[in-house]
């Protein structure tokens, strides 16, 4: 996967996976987030490291999620070309200098094991010409080095 196609699919939020497969965009399906009980989540992984939510009920896409460092043992990394002007390599106060002051912001949590502490969170709107409805959230690790990008919908329309 490439930058451009990152971009598409960051501005196809909102869209449904029929209409992202029209598009070639992606290919393949979705698979629920449980194997068993409800699934609210629908995950497609088109590429290591990348993985596109689905809400279940109607197949619109909510959140394309970039992972760049693993939190867990065993998590697939996203090795390929990031949108412009993010980099593999970033950390919060380098995020900051490149897009200024967070409107949403989490510090360190301290989730079950086997994550621990993370770094907490900034988000970020992506503004009208990008997408009206959608941010930028870069999750951190505990050394406040990024580890991961996830294009969302602000208003999912749903609870």
């Amino acid at each position: 996967m490439d930058a451009v196609t990152i971009n598409r699919l960051a501005r196809g939020l909102g869209r449904t996976y029929d209409e992202l497969v029209s598009e070639s965009l992606i290919q393949g399906s979705p698979v629920p987030l449980f194997t068993e009980g409800r699934n609210e989540d629908l995950i497609h992984k088109p590429a290591p490291g990348i993985e596109l939510w689905f809400w279940a009920e109607t197949k619109k896409l909510e959140r394309v999620v970039i992972t760049l460092a693993a939190l867990v043992q065993g998590d697939e990394l996203y090795t390929g070309e990031l949108p412009t002007p993010f980099t593999h390599r970033m950390n919060q106060s380098g995020v900051r200098d490149l897009l200024g002051d967070p409107y949403q912001t989490k510090g360190p949590v301290k989730l079950p094991p086997p994550i621990g502490v993370t770094g907490g969170w900034d988000a970020y709107r992506l503004g009208q010409a990008f997408h009206p409805n959608a941010e930028i959230v870069v999750q951190y690790l505990q050394d406040t080095t990024a580890a991961g990008l996830a294009f969302e919908l602000i208003d999912k329309g749903h609870d």
